[in-house]
């Protein structure tokens, strides 16, 4: 199921076109079973969705760009090119991290909270720097990276780190948890695309970026993944 937002609320990103995805039956049921922050992981999906993926990849809105984040294994994602979405490998730790780096991936990791005086530092030739609307008040997706945000720059070279946040950042790390969207308002955003979302979620999202404005931003999932739900 597929819930698209033309202009987000979200502080983080900022006024920006965002899509939450879930399962018919489960919230958590585009999500991989063996993401670590996923609380409920025996609900999880155990493939990608071919066809759901196909559609993402070329989901970007007329002149403008898109993002988003997948923790399904790094290999499993599409390399970046140039004109298609960019698909960013959460890993759960920096070994994760930079393996994704190394086979051409770009990467993301969530980090416990008390580790965030760690950061930036590099790791086997690779930096990893905090995301920059961590670290100043009314910073947002749409400042980062002079119009390109880094999350969105699929050839780059470090890793963006997330310092955990939300009611579960104690899980973060233990790999039992931590979803930062299992509760607050984006849990009421992506528990209501469970029963409001629109089925055909791959025409919806095709539909959706071609809709938007010349030179959009569109940052896929705020919440959800690109599994297959297992019915």
């Amino acid at each position: 199921m597929l819930r698209t937002v033309a202009v987000s609320g979200n502080a983080k990103t900022g006024p920006i076109a965002v899509t939450y995805r879930s399962g018919t039956h489960e919230t958590y049921g585009t999500c991989p079973r063996t993401c670590g922050l996923h609380p409920k992981n025996d609900t999880g999906a155990v493939t990608v969705d071919a066809e759901y993926l196909a559609a993402l990849v070329d989901a970007v809105p007329p002149g403008g760009i898109a993002w988003t984040y997948s923790h399904f294994a790094a290999a499993a994602l599409p390399l970046p090119a140039p004109g298609k979405t960019v698909v960013n490998a959460s890993c759960d730790t920096v070994a994760d991290a930079v393996l994704a780096v190394e086979s051409g991936r770009p990467a993301v990791l969530a980090v416990p909270k008390d580790t965030a005086e760690e950061w930036p530092k590099t790791v086997h030739g690779i930096r990893f720097v905090r995301c920059p609307a961590e670290l100043a008040e009314d910073f947002d997706c749409r400042r980062c990276g002079h119009g390109r945000p880094l999350c969105a720059q699929g050839n780059r070279d470090f890793v963006v780190v997330f310092v955990a946040h939300g009611s579960g950042a104690k899980r973060v790390g233990t790999g039992n948890g931590g979803c930062y969207a299992a509760s607050g308002p984006t849990a009421i955003q992506w528990h209501g695309t469970k029963t409001k979302g629109r089925a055909n979620d791959a025409q919806a999202l095709r539909d959706f970026a071609r809709s938007l404005p010349y030179g959009s931003m569109l940052r896929h999932h705020v919440a959800g993944d690109i599994g297959r739900e297992v019915c």
